[in-house]
């Protein structure tokens, strides 16, 4: 909010011009009979000549300064030329100030004799005399007092304490001394002004301000929307406008000041009937209904108001529909995708099996190549099933952040490796300028979600650059992913966060994936409480930046993690895994992976198939592998659980599952078991096996 002096600056400016050139004349009369008895008191001291040639140029400066202060101050009252001739004003007062200050400078040199100390008591009272009438005269522009007093301090000062003598300098340091005093006085006189001024217009503004607040609130009563009422400590009507009145019916006839407020409610109709500090909610015979607030007065009285709220009702009915429909095609979205993830899941889960098991035994220079494409397409489908998985798990609540204190120096270290080869072949350059600030945050996730971004700006960005950087913010780190690409319309920015929503893929190119990935790091911004936001110009690139908060000062031991480099390259040689899944295409490709991995295999389609082989089998399992959904809706779970109690000794349980339902995975989540998600990639596979099985009690 400005200030006074800012609000009215060059009214305050204006007004200390008019004041200073008022003085013209004052200073004119003053100087005029004080410089004669000067002249007369000095004439047996000094030259005759010089004493007439000094009062003759005194007296015309200080006459020419009154005439043009004089003509100034009348048109500074002039409206439309006072703020264009403050600064010609500002000129004169300061050359006149110095040109004054500098001819009592000259009699100072002239008429003071160091033989005869007379002549400098006199002039030192005169430049006294003098000095505080320029004070008061122009206070009003501390600059043209300095004019004045510059020259005559100079040419006074400096000759005593040039004398080199003990009394001459000691003159000279205590005229000084005056000389700082008047200056600080003449301060202090301007401040005081200053102060008077902005009391003024601060009085003229609050007068201003009242007459138009009183205007506004006259013209709002009457145009306001809603009926209103006060009434005093003794309950007459104060204050009403025309939607009261109308709202009273017949009864609003009657209203008139000091009228007491309830005998007018008690004659509405229906009448008004409203307790202390409440609402009600008052339907008139028209069928209309209005919300009435009253609200108690501290000083005594009361307000009430008077809301048609009709319309409302109607359409709170209206969203609240809206919202039934909106949440059951929700639910009909999420039934859908998660029936069709897992009709999905199923056969390409089978069919990464058996690849894995094919591309093993055809390994060959003229195979390597169809291995390769065959490997790109089955990544690229688990890739969009994955990113359906996410958003299901993000929907499904079953994503819990392990929010920890870690530096971004390895982050950013480990994606910069990562991507800088897919930069190269983008032809863009990629930059990460590495920092060492550590943050409190989930440290996958937060790296899952700059993968995400880093990624998005090398796709759509050809033969340019992109640039992430950790820019401070008080107590937080904001990271950016800069890019000069083609940036994204104005009217996207919201949308580009909504699920399967792409920019420039009309056609759908499957490996520019499902439009979920935006999507999903939205979500996790928003489950890590992390600020996301994006700005773009098009055809100039785009910033997309997440705000994680910083670390607290302390200390942060890195976890080393130490790889056992001596275990064996196939350590699920003899190892006896159950098998359980209603896929017959599912069983026969884990049974064959897993056999080659050396394991011994059971499998069965059913859960009393299971039972059945464990007892007829010799060699108990180690661990089982359970299809999550089974014939006639049995649970994984709950038959994971039967056979662990019908074995009666410790075997390792991972449940695999192609349902990306919100409650199916919520239900998994529960029950503690690991949990892998069809399609189940072969290395991700053996990798969890091997972790159960070495970590099985």
């Amino acid at each position: 909010m400005k200030t006074i002096e800012q609000t009215f600056h060059d009214e305050i400016e204006v007004e200390r011009m008019r004041a200073c050139t008022g003085q013209g004349a004052l200073v004119f009369l003053s100087v005029l009979p004080f410089s004669c008895v000067l002249v007369f008191v000095l004439w047996e001291y000094a030259s005759h000549s010089s004493l007439l040639i000094w009062f003759i140029t005194l007296t015309f400066i200080n006459l020419g300064r009154w005439i043009v202060l004089h003509i100034y101050n009348n048109r500074l009252r002039e409206p439309n030329l006072e703020l264009e001739i403050v600064p010609r004003v500002k000129l004169i007062l300061l050359i006149s100030g110095a040109i004054n200050g500098l001819c009592w400078g000259t009699g100072d040199l002239l008429f003071i004799d160091p033989a005869q100390p007379y002549t400098l008591l006199i002039m030192s009272v005169a430049i006294y005399y003098i000095g505080v009438g320029s004070i008061m005269a122009w206070f009003g522009y501390i600059p043209a007092v300095l004019a004045f007093f510059v020259p005559v301090a100079v040419l006074l000062i400096v000759p005593l304490l040039l004398q080199g003598n003990n009394d001459s300098v000691g003159l000279g340091v205590l005229f000084l001394t005056t000389v700082f005093g008047g200056i600080f006085a003449c301060v202090k006189v301007s401040r005081i002004y200053t102060s008077a001024l902005h009391l003024n217009f601060e009085n003229v503004l609050l007068r201003r301000e009242s007459e138009e607040k009183s205007l506004l609130l006259e013209t709002a009563l009457e145009n306001m929307g809603q009926g209103i009422s006060m009434s005093d400590k003794e309950d007459r009507l104060r204050m009403w406008n025309k939607r009261f009145t109308n709202l009273l019916g017949a009864a609003g006839n009657k209203v008139a000041t000091n009228i007491k407020m309830q005998a007018i409610l008690n004659a509405a109709d229906p009448p008004i009937k409203i307790q202390t500090n409440s609402h009600i909610e008052h339907r008139l015979t028209d069928g209309r209904v209005f919300e009435i607030r009253q609200t108690e007065l501290q000083q005594g009285g009361r307000v009430i108001t008077y809301t048609d709220i009709s319309d409302l009702i109607k359409r709170e009915k209206a969203v609240e529909q809206a919202r039934k429909a909106a949440e059951q095609s929700n639910a009909a979205k999420t039934r859908f995708l998660a029936a069709a993830s897992q009709d999905l899941r199923q056969p390409i889960h089978a069919l990464g099996l058996f690849f894995a098991e094919l591309s093993d035994r055809v390994q060959s220079v003229e195979n390597n190549p169809l291995i390769a494409q065959v490997d790109d397409s089955i990544t690229a489908i688990n890739s969009m099933l994955n990113a359906l998985l996410d958003v299901s798990k993000l929907d499904a609540g079953v994503v819990k952040p392990n929010i920890d204190n870690f530096s971004l120096t390895e982050l950013f270290a480990r994606l910069e490796s990562e991507f800088m080869q897919i930069a190269a072949e983008n032809h863009n350059q990629l930059r990460i300028r590495l920092t060492a600030a550590t943050v409190c945050s989930d440290s996958a996730m937060l790296e899952r979600m700059l993968r995400n971004l880093i990624g998005n700006a090398l796709r759509y960005t050809k033969n340019g650059r992109v640039v992430v950087a950790a820019r401070p913010r008080k107590n937080k780190v904001e990271i950016q992913v800069f890019d000069n690409g083609p940036g994204i319309p104005e009217d996207q920015l919201d949308e580009i966060f909504i699920e399967f929503h792409q920019l420039g893929n009309p056609a759908r190119n499957r490996r520019q994936g499902l439009g979920l990935g935006l999507a999903i790091v939205k979500r996790q911004a928003n489950l890590l409480q992390h600020d996301i936001k994006v700005i773009s110009h098009p055809g100039r690139g785009c910033c997309f930046s997440i705000t994680v908060p910083l670390a607290p000062a302390l200390q942060i031991e890195a976890d080393i993690k130490i790889v056992d480099r001596r275990k064996k390259a196939n350590s699920l040689d003899g190892y006896t895994v159950l098998v359980l899944d209603d896929d017959i295409a599912v069983l026969k490709g884990m049974r064959g992976l897993l056999t080659r991995w050396g394991c011994q295999v059971i499998t069965a389609a059913t859960p009393s198939e299971a039972f059945d082989l464990l007892k007829a089998h010799q060699k108990k399992p180690e661990c089982l592998i359970i299809d999550y959904r089974l014939p006639d809706y049995v649970s994984g779970i709950e038959v994971a659980k039967q056979l662990q109690e019908s074995l009666a000794y410790p075997v390792s349980v991972l449940i695999i599952t192609g349902d990306t339902g919100p409650e199916r995975l919520r239900e998994a989540d529960a029950s503690g078991y690991p949990l892998l998600h069809k399609p189940v990639q072969p290395a991700k596979l053996r990798s969890t096996l091997q972790y159960l099985l070495q970590h099985t009690a």
